[in-house]
């Protein structure tokens, strides 16, 4: 089997002959363009327990100015109607520049969370919810199911033989005819559904 070198050309050879095929030349490179220095990104996983009511996967996120607040962290849910209803809150300081900055970006209703970064600058993170409407009282927690044909409704994780409220029904269908649709109480007879085929 025959080698096919490619061949060597004249300047090559000197260099080579001359010893300085393997010399490196040090050209100055020039200097990459100055960026200005960014503000570090807001984090809203800080101090964000993991359990319900807490969004995981936000809508939106941005920042906001708000002073006079105690604590670092702050969590509401506002209605349909634009009714703020705070979850969390050390203090009662005012709301509104969060539910201001984070209306440029989602619409009502939604949950939100906002984080202390540093000072009275706030990182806020949201998520549109549905809301519903209806009477059930003494309870926190509904989950109705239904699977060939058979429907189950569930109040604060235990069985129940209730009235199934139309509302849920409605969601539910919407969905198909096997579905499930979890609903916790907000406030007053406000409700957070979220409906999930099966």
């Amino acid at each position: 089997m025959a080698l096919f070198r490619k061949r060597e050309t004249y300047n090559e050879q000197m260099l080579r002959e001359a010893g300085l095929d393997r010399v490196v030349f040090n050209t100055p490179q020039p200097e990459p363009p100055q960026q200005e220095a960014e503000p570090p990104p807001f984090r809203l996983d800080r101090g964000l327990p993991m359990d319900r009511g807490v969004p995981r996967d936000w809508d939106a996120a941005t920042t906001a100015t708000a002073s006079g607040l105690v604590g670092d962290r702050v969590a509401f849910v506002t209605l349909p109607n634009g009714d703020l209803i705070v979850s969390e809150q050390e203090g009662n300081g005012d709301l509104s520049p969060f539910a201001d900055a984070i209306e440029q970006h989602v619409t009502v209703p939604y949950r939100a969370v906002a984080i202390r970064q540093s000072g009275d600058l706030w990182g806020i993170g949201a998520k549109q919810i549905e809301v519903v409407s209806f009477e059930f009282p003494e309870a926190d927690e509904l989950e109705l199911s239904q699977n060939d044909g058979v429907s189950e409704l569930r109040v604060d994780g235990e069985p129940s033989g209730a009235v199934t409220p139309v509302e849920l029904q409605r969601l539910g269908e919407r969905a198909g005819t096997e579905f499930c649709v979890n609903a916790n109480r907000i406030d007053g007879d406000s409700w957070e559904a979220r409906v999930s085929p099966l």
